[in-house]
């Protein structure tokens, strides 16, 4: 009983020992299973990314490639273009299996796609897309997605971005153009696609998988079993700027070789097992070590691949340890003039890159990474950089660098290109920015700013600004042409700031303009002494066309902060006191003065209110006869232009024309006048009143308006005989531009329209004029005709000016005629035409159409 005890127990031992054994080796065969499936997954997700990245890359050169032969020929015709653009495209699809399509994007609006067929994508703009955002910003390519495609389906589009020079220098690579042209774009599809067939390859039936995408937000974009993986291994990494993640996991299930035979039997297979197990852990290690080794091998085929790439890159690439450099390619090299070599040899890289530069470097190397974000730098620099080249050019590199571990060791990886060229051409827009290119003195912006600076920065009250206008300038520049006009103007800042004090800022701020400013003053009688040396110095004539011509200035200050706190408020100030020096005669300077500031405003607003006028037909013409001094009868009558405004009331025309002369306003009083007394002719015409009409001309419409066009529109626009108006002209206005005048005035004679010189007497022209103008009356000037009776002098004057019409066979009219006197003293002096109160003041049209059916009427 006790041995079958002893047997039994010994029975039971041995059979819970197997039993227990057996467990314990079906749980550990359960856990190697499950660790073979997640090292298969493992396998699959680290050659899923290498196939993704290394099959991304490849897309990515054919289609750098093909983007550096568009931005070469970019200035070729549209079809010759679409052309090149469909080799290149067809040899990216050849190449990339992939790829399922091509499009060209000038302007980000897509132009061109291949396979060449009607496409609804034509047309689009893809700018609003955020991988083209960031590859234009970037300037590479950047891979975007997932869309969806017109083709069907989703997929992903890899933008590389082309810039390009306007220029005639070529652009060596699709980034370093100064304008951005446009992208070329590589799609591929999923589903019925090379590259996830690939990977369909590697999962086989043991492995389901999903792919997730996207630029902002992942997507799910693929599964290959159509049960998309929530959990399991995953593995992250990015292409092209394209955040992607692979999750995948084992479909394989789990044997469980346990059972009631195995159990039995366990106790005389367990060496067997045993052995097994461990061979069987033999070939696991030697497969995993059979996985190193080409993991290994991939890893140097990957470095050699990237130094072939380095090797054939447009971009200077470096790699710096211990100060020197380890390794340079041969763009960078050239970059400065050196060979790979000749930098490898360098000791001391101070040597090469500027000092300032060279110490910036320095710190973010020896900063700490959290002080270096906080300066701004980050993990990363990128900035400009000086560097010596070997001729001893200075250099201006754009330098892109990382710090990162290399081969077990701190080291420096970085890209630089060179925008010396861009550097240049910055420096020289911020010059013209901020520089007349006439005179080379600052700018009305670098005024502006130099002036808020100072304000800013606080003057203690000792800041004075100069405002200052050439006088008769215009008329220099009109006369003599503008070339001669910008001499003057380059002679006159010259010696402006031959006068001042060196610390004193000069500035051309407009035409003939200038600004000065003025820091730390003394006192107000510094600044009237420099005002007034200023003028001083313009007192010496100017040399221009071998002739010598005088001009003066006229100067308006302000000071800071009494006549103003804030920049616009002193130029503005300053402006108004130099236009009321000019108006006292120019030639000096006038402080501000806020009690004076109103005649200013009251002109402008004089002038705004005559714009008004003009453009809603606020003024209106009055007629005055002109009458024969023998016996009374009307000979002709003038238009004369006036003014009765809705609040101010009749605002004489000696306010109101001069105001319209120094504006562009009084061409269009002209054109007024002309129209609307052409307009009252032909009404008077065709009520049988045969009357001529005389209307005054300006000076500017003879200079500068198209006068003969003018008179000929009035003319057969309301049916007028041409000899029944007459044009009246100031003697000055001819002295000006005596040939264009002349032409000018020819044409009107050959029209038939009557020519009369006005104010005569008053002016600078010879009697030279009178000959040789086609000139048909002489008038007048009120001051003569005021002064007859008591004044011998004005009456021989009167006189000659007589004898002299009557020699050249011109009319001659006085005007301002007001006594019976004067009509006698007149007719002495061979004048037998006259205008003025004693006969008629000037009429409303209907009361003048009234004075003409009672009157006599003699043409």
């Amino acid at each position: 009983m006790k041995i079958r005890r002893y047997s039994m127990l010994m029975a039971a031992l041995v059979f819970l020992f197997t039993l227990g054994l057996t467990l314990s080796a079906t749980q550990t065969i359960d856990n190697y299973e499950a660790e073979k499936r997640r090292a298969k997954v493992y396998d699959f997700l680290s050659s899923a990314e290498e196939r993704m990245v290394s099959e991304v890359a490849k897309i990515h050169s054919a289609i750098y490639l093909a983007a550096s032969s568009i931005q070469r020929n970019h200035h070729d015709q549209p079809e010759v273009l679409k052309q090149r653009f469909h080799r290149l495209a067809y040899l990216i699809l050849q190449n990339n299996p992939s790829v399922i399509g091509v499009d060209l994007a000038p302007d980000s609006r897509i132009w061109a796609v291949y396979p060449d067929q009607p496409h609804p994508g034509l047309g689009e703009d893809i700018s609003g897309q955020h991988s083209t955002r960031e590859a234009a910003r970037l300037r590479r390519a950047v891979m975007g997605g997932p869309y969806p495609l017109y083709a069907g389906g989703t997929g992903l589009v890899l933008s590389q971005p082309i810039f390009v020079n306007d220029e005639n220098q070529q652009s060596t690579t699709p980034s370093d153009g100064t304008r951005f042209w446009g992208f070329i774009n590589a799609v591929m599809r999923f589903g019925n696609s090379k590259l996830l067939d690939g990977l369909n390859l590697l999962a086989g039936d043991s492995i389901n998988y999903s792919l997730y995408c996207g630029n902002l937000i992942s997507e799910h974009v693929y599964n290959n079993t159509g049960k998309p993986v929530e959990v399991g291994q995953s593995r992250s990494f990015l292409v092209n700027g394209l955040q992607c993640q692979l999750k995948a996991e084992s479909l394989e299930e789990i044997s469980h070789p346990i059972s009631f035979v195995f159990i039995l039997i366990c106790g005389l297979v367990t060496s067997s097992l045993i052995s097994l197990w461990i061979l069987q852990q033999g070939n696991s290690k030697y497969r995993l070590e059979q996985q190193v080794a080409q993991k290994t091998q991939a890893l140097l085929e990957s470095e050699l691949q990237f130094r072939e790439l380095s090797e054939r890159s447009l971009t200077g690439i470096f790699i710096i340890t211990h100060g020197r450099f380890t390794y340079v390619n041969p763009r960078a090299a050239d970059m400065i003039g050196y060979t790979p070599g000749e930098l490898l040899a360098l000791k001391d890289l101070s040597e090469l890159i500027h000092y300032q530069d060279f110490l910036l470097i320095k710190d973010w190397l020896d900063a700490p990474k959290e002080t270096s974000e906080e300066a701004g730098l980050g993990p990363h620099l990128h900035r400009r950089i000086r560097c010596f080249a070997k001729t001893g050019q200075t250099k201006h590199l754009e330098f892109y660098c990382v710090t990162t571990e290399y081969k077990g060791e701190t080291a420096i990886f970085g890209s630089m290109l060179d925008v010396t060229t861009q550097v240049a051409a910055e420096k020289k827009i911020t010059y013209q920015a901020y520089y007349d290119q006439l005179t080379g003195l600052p700018n009305r912006a670098s005024f502006q700013q130099r002036l808020r600076q100072s304000i800013s920065g606080g003057q203690n009250g000792r800041m004075a600004l100069m405002f200052i206008d050439l006088d008769k300038f215009k008329t220099i520049n009109d006369s003599l042409g503008h070339d001669s006009g910008d001499q003057l103007l380059k002679l006159a800042a010259s010696r402006l700031r031959r006068t001042l004090r060196s610390r004193d800022f000069v500035a051309r701020v407009g035409g003939d303009e200038f600004a000065i400013l003025l820091d730390q003053y003394e006192d107000k009688d510094q600044i009237e002494h420099i005002a007034q040396r200023a003028i001083e110095s313009f007192k010496e004539p100017f040399t221009l066309k071998d002739k010598k011509f005088y001009i003066g200035l006229s100067i308006g200050i302000c000071l800071y902060p009494t006549d103003g706190a804030d920049a616009e408020t002193l130029l503005k100030n300053a402006d108004i006191s130099m236009y009321l020096a000019k108006g006292n005669g120019g030639s000096a300077y006038k402080f501000f003065d806020e009690s004076e500031s109103h005649l200013f405003y009251s002109k402008l607003d004089l002038e705004n209110e005559l714009r008004k006028a003009l453009n809603q037909g606020g003024l209106h013409l009055e007629f005055q006869p002109q009458n024969s001094l023998v016996n009374g009868d009307i000979v002709g009558t003038e238009a004369l232009v006036r003014w009765y405004h809705p609040i101010k009331g009749r605002i004489p025309p000696v306010e109101f024309i001069p105001v319209a002369e120094e504006s562009s306003l009084i061409l269009e009083l002209d054109r007024y006048v002309l129209e609307r007394g052409c307009r009252q002719l032909a009404r008077w015409h065709k009520e049988g009143l045969d009357v001529r009409l005389a209307i005054n001309i300006s000076s500017a419409q003879l200079e500068k308006g198209d006068l003969l066009g003018l008179v000929r529109r009035c003319l057969a626009q309301h049916e007028i005989i041409p000899n029944r108006l007459e044009l009246e002209i100031t003697e000055n206005s001819l002295i000006r531009n005596p040939e264009e005048a002349a032409a000018t005035l020819k044409g009107l004679q050959e029209l038939g329209v009557s020519i009369a010189i006005d104010d005569f007497g008053t002016g600078y022209s010879s009697f030279a004029l009178l000959k040789d103008l086609p000139i048909n009356k002489i008038k007048l000037d009120k001051t003569f005709i005021d002064s007859i009776e008591t004044d011998d002098k004005d009456r021989k004057i009167i006189n000659t000016i007589g004898e002299l019409a009557r020699s050249l066979q011109l009319q001659l009219i006085a005007e301002g005629v007001e006594t019976e006197t004067q009509v006698m003293r007149l007719l002495e002096c061979g004048c037998y035409q006259g205008q003025g109160f004693l006969f008629s003041r000037p009429l409303s049209a209907a009361d003048y159409q009234q004075l003409l059916r009672e009157s006599r009427l003699i043409v």
